[in-house]
């Protein structure tokens, strides 16, 4: 099963990065992990260049950096002893460099977290509803990002969707979804969109007998099981209820074993981002949806559905990326 020990939230210090915060304790809380806060000092290289030309005796490394990320790490001190427990506390990390977004998921990469939780906007607002620091984290990184918003609550979790283009690769998500489903008692749709101009779902075998939903109902169980198969996760598995499209998701631990209902929503739209976007909006509280579809280089870093929603979907978004070997099985 998946655990969430590690957690790195970055923060510029707004309203909009407060909002990660809350969610954070709630998930360490519950997994027992631990919370680091990252804030990314923007480099002067500007302002150092102009101080040369101007031939001012100061040394940006030993007279402006040292102070500034004095009080930076002042700031993330203080942020998470309002927020964090202190069982939950873990690093002060300030650095300095000209790309947040590289930084953020460079260091997430290098020691190994578990899931990167972002609020949805910093300081710099843009009329979409994730920032761009947000939106270039969800884009490179080969770690879970969770971004949120403000007003995000996570204790409402209730439906957890999923979204599916059928393929394998698609549901790299479901692992994380079935752990955090288990921990807040919510139930998980696995939503799939049969597009008007083409969707990978076509290469299904129809069933005269039970038509075109039912037959692509039933290919993305039997896939999700074999996922869970192939990648060993043998304590989590899908069983079929007897009834069409509500099924159950079995957690087994140890001699014991729970449920999370399973529900599967098909739905036939002009695009996948527009009908997941309407849905999520309407019946779910949260969206967790691979990276990676079909072949896995449908938009070369980011799959083309994936980034609209992960831009423009109104519900908090967890992005997961497939592993190396999922690409490789593709």
């Amino acid at each position: 099963m998946i655990t969430f020990n590690k957690i790195l939230v970055p923060t510029d210090f707004s309203k909009g990065a407060e909002g990660a915060y809350t969610v954070a304790q709630k998930i360490a809380k519950k997994f027992g992990g631990k919370i680091d806060f990252i804030h990314i000092v923007p480099t002067l290289k500007y302002l150092n260049e102009s101080i040369k030309r101007l031939g001012v005796p100061l040394d940006m490394n030993k007279d402006i950096y040292p102070r500034v990320i004095e009080e930076a790490e002042n700031k993330v001190e203080k942020a998470m002893g309002a927020y964090i427990a202190e069982e939950n506390r873990g690093e002060k990390i300030v650095k300095i460099d000209r790309r947040p977004s590289e930084t953020i998921v460079e260091y997430a990469k290098k020691n190994d977290y578990d899931l990167i939780l972002i609020g949805a906007k910093g300081a710099h607002e843009t009329k979409m509803l994730r920032g761009s620091v947000t939106e270039r984290v969800i884009r490179r990184s080969k770690i879970p990002v969770f971004s949120v918003g403000d007003r995000f609550n996570v204790d409402q979790i209730k439906n957890i969707a999923v979204t599916t283009d059928t393929s394998e690769l698609s549901l790299a998500s479901f692992p994380m979804a079935a752990a955090l489903a288990d921990s807040f008692g919510a139930s998980i749709t696995l939503f799939h969109v049969i597009e008007l101009y083409g969707s990978i779902s076509e290469e299904i075998p129809r069933s005269p007998e039970k038509g075109e939903s039912i037959s692509i109902y039933e290919a993305i169980i039997e896939r999700l099981n074999n996922y869970l198969t192939k990648r060993k996760i043998d304590n989590v598995h899908v069983q079929r209820t007897g009834v069409t499209f509500e099924d159950e998701v079995v957690i087994t631990d140890g001699d014991q074993s729970r449920t999370i209902p399973l529900f599967t929503k098909i739905e036939k739209g002009v695009s996948a981002h527009y009908e997941i976007e309407n849905y999520a909006s309407e019946n779910a509280d949260l969206v967790m949806m691979a990276t990676h579809g079909r072949s896995g280089f449908a938009h070369l870093i980011l799959g083309s559905t994936a980034e609209k929603v992960a831009q423009y979907v109104t519900k908090p978004v967890i992005t997961v990326r497939p592993e190396e070997k999922d690409f490789e099985e593709a």
